[in-house]
């Protein structure tokens, strides 16, 4: 029972959509980290993935099919039944080393990391108005 209640207090206030938002750019910022850490390894491929599509579908927005909650007991679509679409890029031609561009792995770096700092602060927010009014 307390399971429950703590999974519908979070859902309520948003906790869990912050939770999949940190646990995305942490894995895209894992993606990009190794992306230029190779940047000089010959035949590399890129990875990354496709963040607004990922974080819609793990939020139950995107193309996934939105359970039907017929009960207060049904806990809904929560989005975590699918593995991530990962993105390859190789080299383009015969000239380049491999399918990393320095700049732009550097751009996704500073947004993602962007991403991550507003959506702990959002959640941090979020836990200090419940402290707040758990306190009175």
């Amino acid at each position: 029972m307390a399971d429950m209640i703590n999974a519908n207090l979070w859902n309520k206030i948003g906790v869990t959509k912050f939770e999949k938002m940190l646990d995305l750019t942490a894995h895209r910022h894992k993606l990009i980290s190794g992306n230029l850490a190779n940047v000089t390894t010959p035949g590399y491929v890129a990875q990354d993935f496709d963040f607004q599509k990922e974080i819609n579908n793990a939020l139950g927005t995107g193309s996934q099919l939105k359970m039907n909650v017929t009960s207060q007991s049904h806990l809904g679509n929560m989005g975590d039944s699918r593995d991530i679409d990962i993105i390859e890029t190789r080299a383009q031609s015969e000239d380049d080393l491999n399918g990393v561009d320095l700049d732009s792995e550097v751009t996704n770096l500073s947004i993602n990391q962007m991403r991550f700092t507003i959506g702990a602060k959002l959640l941090q927010n979020k836990l200090s108005a419940l402290k707040k009014a758990i306190r009175g």
